[in-house]
């Protein structure tokens, strides 16, 4: 049995380096803010704009397909909670996407494209708590909105796998009632790294 077992090791680590070979696998940390405009009858009731302040994300995205495409992912969040008549409020926007990158690994310069959909969610924090058995406890309650997302990035490599990438996502937002404004446009900076081959 032990012989068997350290047999099938190496097989299977030599087909998963087969089945890995020519992937590009990258994860990113942003520095980004929301443009958006600002719908005038709900501002003159107080309700504050969608499209201000700090907002980091996290990302990444698996090239193992043809033609250079793959899958990607990020989600982004507001820095800080807005006041929304007198309650916390932090929007959330997560997206999943297919990716291309025309550019192959090992170019200083890559260009990359992802169209998806996602979701805005829009953290209330109330003050009290509630709890479930599935969730635990928490102190807001959240409304989400569903989005259409397309995006376009550059990395620039600094060295073989460290990575800037500016970027500019657009995202359409179905009902966003809160707001009524359906378009934000996500602009920014991320530091990444290729945890795939970089050549």
């Amino acid at each position: 049995m032990k012989t068997l077992r350290w047999t099938l090791i190496p097989a299977v680590c030599l087909l998963a380096g087969s089945l890995c070979l020519g992937q590009s696998v990258d994860a990113f940390f942003g520095f980004n803010s929301l443009l958006s405009s600002q719908n005038a009858g709900l501002a003159a009731n107080g309700v504050p704009k969608l499209g201000s302040g700090f907002y980091p994300s996290v990302g990444g995205d698996l090239i193992f397909l043809p033609h250079n495409l793959g899958i990607s992912a990020q989600v982004a969040w507001r820095g800080s909670v807005m006041n929304y008549g007198g309650y916390g409020l932090r929007p959330i926007f997560y997206d999943f996407n297919l990716a291309w990158e025309p550019v192959a690994p090992g170019s200083t310069l890559r260009p990359d494209f992802n169209v998806g959909i996602g979701a805005e969610s829009l953290r209330f924090y109330t003050g009290q708590y509630t709890c479930n058995f599935f969730s635990g406890c928490t102190n807001y309650t959240s409304t989400n909105h569903f989005l259409q997302h397309v995006g376009v990035g550059l990395k620039i490599y600094l060295t073989d796998h460290i990575f800037l990438r500016p970027a500019v996502d657009y995202y359409h937002i179905d009902g966003n009632v809160e707001f009524g404004v359906n378009n934000a446009f996500q602009t920014g900076v991320s530091i990444g790294y290729t945890l795939g081959p970089s050549s």
